[in-house]
């Protein structure tokens, strides 16, 4: 059945136009044609999310070659079930909000540790939401661009002191490339946040364990290493 997640550009009585989020449905359409409209009730999954997941599914479904997105829909649900360890399955036409955000985190992961590329669209509908920012600091990339990226501190963390020795609980740290933490220092923090949209990720003991900074002992050929100049 063809799938799209319209948007209601206007409404006069019981005349709605939409706008199709996939334009190339629109050969499949004709004035005229019967269409289903599902509503959400404020409790199940809703129609960002199921378009956020679809989007996610299709880019596996490229990468992997399966070309059959309902395989690869079935192949990521079984993973993302046994990784949870959940004891049904789930659907994405009904299933909890919570549940399609957990989703939706875990297929940002997956794509993130295999390399999936994400094309412009999908980047769109994803970046800065459901843990983007944290799943980039993990696997080392820009949380705007992608590229390999070093940690950049919300807060100015001090001339002269020792990055090696400093603890970052409760500071924020965000993933950026050396073209981007460069703007961040020309244009400034609050500027360059509002920009991209991003807010930080807090410091917490175990995630400065897990990237090793401050207090802990940095290696440079593992973990994202910290650049030099003053944040």
């Amino acid at each position: 059945m063809l799938k799209d997640f319209s948007t209601v550009i206007r409404r006069d009585g019981d005349l709605l136009v939409i706008r199709l989020a996939d334009d190339r449905n629109q050969k499949y359409l004709s004035a005229g044609d019967v269409v289903e409209l599902g509503f959400e009730d404020g409790r199940t999954i809703t129609a960002k999310q199921r378009s956020k997941c679809y989007a996610l599914i299709n880019e596996v479904d490229d990468w992997n070659g399966n070309q059959d997105g309902e395989l690869t829909k079935r192949q990521l649900k079984t993973e993302f079930i046994k990784k949870r360890g959940m004891t049904k399955q789930f659907s994405l036409s009904d299933c909890s909000m919570t549940t399609a955000g957990e989703f939706i985190t875990f297929l940002i992961d997956f794509c993130m540790s295999w390399n999936v590329p994400f094309s412009t669209k999908t980047l769109d509908e994803i970046q800065g939401q459901y843990g983007w920012e944290r799943i980039c600091l993990k696997y080392k990339q820009c949380c705007i661009c992608g590229q390999h990226a070093d940690i950049a501190h919300v807060h100015a963390v001090g001339i002269g002191r020792n990055r090696d020795e400093i603890n970052n609980v409760g500071n924020q740290v965000m993933p950026l490339c050396r073209r981007h933490h460069v703007e961040q220092h020309t244009v400034g923090i609050r500027t360059f946040m509002e920009k991209y949209q991003v807010k930080g990720v807090p410091v917490t003991p175990r995630l400065q364990e897990e990237l090793r900074i401050g207090s802990w002992r940095v290696i440079r050929d593992e973990g994202i290493i910290m650049t030099r100049e003053d944040d």
